[in-house]
């Protein structure tokens, strides 16, 4: 009989291990499923739980045609495009925490011009839900034609380590001046951004009761 009870609660071990680990299954935010679409300040779209909002000025899902001789090189499927000085907010849809582990992105410039990439970066800011705020930045590269290519910024190098808890993100590219970042680009903070990866944080109610069930 003891070992019955053994052998049932480690299966109910086993099961909640593989419930948490669904929960904690990291997303990627691809826009492939979503419609060639205009969004404007304040309008957004939604992928796997998440919500993507538009501020500031406007932003497209398109493919690299739709941008002509700005468009960034190294990436075929859909991508968003933030325009001018905007930026793109990310966000669970029902509230929960998540963590921020990389992204693709590729610097679009305001033609004829291909040299304010040098001093443009693209800047991630998140804010946790206990209301930090905490930001990295990344450089775009440089090219020698209008075409920009994607860039993965991934964790390799523990850039997102701290980015846990985050009840929000924020994407943007300003024209870096020293370490100082400043916001006005003259309209110049272009950029496309694919495949961002997160993982929502199960809430702590959640992994108590999954551990009540055993």
């Amino acid at each position: 009989m003891h070992q019955f009870f053994r052998l049932l609660a480690s299966g109910a071990a086993i099961a909640c291990a593989g419930l948490m680990s669904q929960a904690q299954a990291s997303t990627v935010i691809t826009f492939d499923a979503a419609a060639a679409n205009l969004y404007y300040d304040g309008e957004g779209l939604s992928e796997s739980g998440f919500r993507m909002t538009t501020q500031y000025d406007f932003g497209t899902v398109d493919t690299a045609g739709a941008l002509g001789d700005a468009a960034p090189s190294g990436n075929a499927t859909q991508f968003y495009f933030n325009s001018n000085d905007g930026n793109l907010r990310v966000a669970r849809e029902d509230g929960g925490s998540f963590s921020l582990d990389g992204f693709s992105a590729a610097f679009v410039p305001l033609i004829p011009s291909a040299s304010q990439a040098k001093t443009s970066v693209i800047v991630a800011l998140g804010v946790t839900d206990s209301g930090d705020h905490l930001a990295t930045y990344f450089g775009f590269g440089s090219s020698a034609t209008s075409h920009f290519p994607f860039i993965t910024f991934d964790n390799s190098a523990g850039d997102f380590t701290r980015f846990s808890r985050l009840s929000q993100v924020y994407f943007f590219a300003c024209a870096l001046t020293g370490t100082s970042c400043d916001l006005n680009t003259q309209n110049n903070g272009q950029f496309a951004i694919d495949d961002i990866l997160v993982t929502p944080v199960p809430e702590p109610s959640t992994t108590v009761l999954l551990a009540l069930g055993l």
